[in-house]
């Protein structure tokens, strides 16, 4: 009883406390939380290193993460309910284990947060490149991660409601996307049948020098990467309308349709991947880009590249949203160096301005 008062104290306080404004809804908090897990960026940006260490058995990591990452959305969606608080992971371990580790879980999302905004900004260089024709190199895939980074920006400085409505926009596209060009493949482009998911199609001396189970363990690379992001439900909380109800829903509802939706597309591209044994002895390093340009020919090519950069780009702004949140609340109890600065908020976009520039 005494734990459940002083979670209901801390969470009036928070909400009496907030700046914010309870712009987003149920689907907007899906469609934040779907769009940073985002299947079409998770798995394009895996599947071929994971396939070049385990082969086509890595897909069941998608399983097994999937059904893991469910179970630690259930314990998330519980504390969020208690502690519905801008930031997510941080407030929460704050309010339950104190400042100390609050302030040591802060500082760890937000490297591993600012990583991911990085790795997925730059991992769009290479679809942009081939999109536009551009012969990529490390120069200028960093000028477009860039680019990325700065569309993103302006998108999250619109405010919370347009905030939800492109992250449901890209929702949108990424699902559409994804049945699309799952069926195409499984349908008009598949070369294997399911029985190659139980093969382990390594050379001879790779399966002597390593045993499969090690190389299925370093496959996880699959599913841990995709399904890290349904957290952001939580990051903007003070922003959702009923948010001890709506937001552990969302969390839920991120799990079973990403998993499902990255299942889809995974199976579509393992099975319609002419050659495995090109992938895993590195002589085919992008096969999803050649697959797809040899399945969908140079204009249907160039409408998957911009579908694909659809989804990179809402990837970005939704991570974005998370880490400004995150660094707000951090701010918020003078928890980051230059707090006063990170702490100021824009009453009329209802935004942390340079939380989001320190980004």
């Amino acid at each position: 009883m005494t734990q459940n008062v002083a979670s209901a104290d801390a969470t009036g306080t928070a909400e009496a406390a907030s700046e914010f404004k309870r712009d987003m809804g149920f689907w907007g908090n899906l469609a934040l939380g779907f769009t940073y897990l985002s299947p079409v960026v998770g798995v394009y940006t895996t599947i071929a290193a994971s396939l070049a260490i385990a082969g086509p058995p890595a897909f069941w990591m998608l399983v097994i993460a999937g059904f893991g990452q469910l179970l630690v959305a259930l314990v998330f969606g519980e504390v969020v309910s208690q502690y519905p608080i801008a930031g997510g992971i941080y407030p929460w371990n704050r309010r339950l284990w104190g400042p100390k580790w609050g302030w040591l879980s802060g500082w760890t999302y937000m490297i591993a947060i600012n990583a991911t905004i990085a790795s997925v900004a730059y991992g769009a260089g290479p679809f942009l490149s081939a999109l536009f024709r551009i012969e990529n190199s490390p120069q200028i895939n960093v000028l477009l991660a860039l680019g990325i980074l700065l569309l993103a920006t302006l998108v999250n400085f619109g405010g919370t409601r347009f905030l939800a409505n492109v992250a449901f926009a890209g929702f949108v596209v990424e699902i559409i996307a994804t049945v699309f060009i799952g069926a195409w493949l499984l349908i008009g482009a598949r070369k294997h049948d399911l029985s190659i998911l139980f093969q382990d199609l390594r050379p001879a001396d790779m399966q002597d020098s390593m045993p499969f189970a090690i190389a299925f363990i370093g496959a996880a690379i699959f599913g841990i990467y995709l399904y890290y992001g349904f957290e952001a439900n939580g990051d903007v909380a003070e922003e959702v309308r009923n948010p001890s109800s709506v937001i552990p829903k969302a969390m839920r509802m991120t799990i079973y349709v990403g998993g499902i939706a990255s299942m889809f597309i995974a199976l579509g591209l393992i099975l319609a991947i002419p050659d495995h044994q090109a992938v895993i002895a590195g002589t085919a390093t992008d096969p999803v880009g050649a697959l797809f340009l040899d399945v969908f020919g140079p204009f249907g090519f160039s409408v998957v590249m911009i579908i694909v950069l659809v989804s990179y780009l809402s990837c970005t702004i939704s991570l974005q949203a998370a880490a400004s949140r995150l660094i707000y609340s951090m701010g918020r109890d003078k928890g980051l160096p230059g707090y006063k600065l990170l702490a100021q908020f824009n009453r009329r976009r209802a935004v942390p301005p340079l939380s989001l520039i320190h980004i």
